[in-house]
């Protein structure tokens, strides 16, 4: 009887272990170079082709702006899942490159985030201005090209180092019988309501994991 007993219990341990295993992102490739945090997001103004979504309750348009890159240190990661744009955009992931991306600088920065906003605070010892702050960190807007991108960027933690591409977009449908529309900043030198990327995210870089 004891040995029957023993093999019921290791069996759904086993069970959840493949179940558990299912849900990790699957690597494209591997990429053997460093992600450099030091550089600047690269943005190139494009004509690309509107992709459509259908979503719960409508459907909506996303339309390239930009081609966009950026290699930065994650400071805040935050999930949603309500209304359309949680649907549509379900993960913002706060960002900075730069100097900001030092650790040995956050003792001074602290970074926070809440209804879709993101906001820091700085002690008066710091060596950075508000500018460089606006201009070094930013508030990403989320929308997975696919399940597996979705993955990815839910792996990410805190302090790690990501590689993202893909586009600023707008997006313009409509959801419960109305017009709805959010629309990605183009500069990284804003701050305040609008000031935040709408990502459409297409490849992950983490460590030397490649994600697509």
């Amino acid at each position: 009887m004891l040995k029957k007993v023993t093999i019921l219990l290791i069996l759904p341990i086993i069970s959840l272990t493949l179940l558990a295993g299912c849900e990790k992102p699957q690597v494209a490739r591997e990429e053997f170079s460093e992600i450099d945090i030091t550089q600047e997001p690269v943005q190139v103004q494009i004509s690309a082709e509107p992709i459509p979504r259908k979503i719960k309750d409508g459907e909506v348009t996303i339309t390239p702006l930009a081609k966009y890159a950026i290699s930065a240190v994650v400071v805040g990661k935050k999930s949603y899942s309500n209304g359309w744009t949680g649907e549509i955009a379900p993960v913002d992931i706060a960002l900075v490159w730069g100097r900001l991306a030092d650790p040995k600088y956050d003792k001074y920065i602290s970074y926070g985030q809440s209804d879709r906003w993101y906001f820091y605070e700085y002690k008066p010892e710091s060596p950075f201005t508000n500018q460089y702050i606006i201009t070094h960190s930013a508030n990403n807007h989320i929308i997975p090209a696919n399940e597996n991108i979705h993955m990815a960027i839910k792996a990410v933690s805190k302090k790690e180092k990501v590689h993202l591409e893909g586009y600023l977009v707008k997006i313009t449908g409509h959801y419960k019988g109305g017009n709805v529309w959010w629309n990605s900043s183009l500069t990284r030198s804003d701050s305040g309501d609008g000031s935040c990327e709408v990502f459409y995210v297409k490849s992950v870089k983490i460590g030397y994991n490649v994600y697509e």
